[in-house]
């Protein structure tokens, strides 16, 4: 476990020195005052992934990978971490984003691996390279749905107020999966704050739900 409090940390900070090199210089095209008052917005190569400036649903828009070949629900105040970003062509994405959220006292970062592979179905492959990067030792429980099926495990570690969701996420009709981490820790003294997980794990439903491969 002390592995995982170790990541989240070296993530935190990984995620703030890639987002410092991506400052808002803006090349004078868009109409800066007619753009939602979010952080996603304000922060340039965040906003690029932004499918509209209209919110999809309550505190999110939607976001379309630069592969053109999934979409999802990403938060208001979420911002991409421009030096953490990958792509090859249309068949590979990475990606880490965080979010601080004033009225839950919550911070969290998620880490997003999109690939399509033959392999894609290989469940325990890929929940096994989940598990080794993150040190989770737990085991994964399905759920399936229309078009994808998730499987997933979960973590409260109470001494140090953090918690752990990672995921799985593999379409039902092609070869594309996802591999999806979050580390969520109360902002404010975490080591006498629990973050609610049937909070945090609404929230975390709500995105990897909306995942949607074309």
């Amino acid at each position: 476990m002390e592995k995982r409090i170790m990541l989240f940390f070296i993530l935190i900070f990984i995620f703030a020195g890639g987002c410092g090199m991506n400052s808002e210089q803006g090349n004078g095209r868009e109409n800066q005052e007619s753009l939602p008052e979010t952080r996603a917005f304000k922060d340039e190569f965040t906003r690029g992934f932004m499918k509209s400036t209209e919110e999809t649903e309550e505190g999110y828009y939607t976001f379309e990978s630069k592969t053109k070949v999934y979409t999802m629900l990403f938060p208001e105040n979420g911002k991409i971490s421009m030096g953490d970003y990958e792509q090859i062509d249309t068949s590979y994405e990475t990606l880490s984003f965080a979010e601080k959220i004033v009225q839950e006292n919550v911070t969290y970062f998620i880490t997003i691996n999109f690939e399509e592979t033959p392999h894609a179905k290989n469940t325990s492959m890929f929940t096994k390279q989940l598990s080794i990067a993150t040190g989770y030792s737990g085991e994964y429980t399905p759920y399936k749905l229309d078009d994808k099926t998730i499987y997933y495990g979960e973590y409260d570690d109470r001494d140090s107020g953090l918690y752990f969701y990672n995921a799985y996420i593999v379409s039902n009709k092609s070869d594309k999966g996802i591999r999806f981490v979050f580390s969520g820790r109360c902002t404010d003294e975490p080591k006498s704050c629990h973050p609610s997980p049937s909070v945090i794990k609404d929230r975390i439903k709500r995105v990897t739900e909306s995942i949607k491969f074309s």
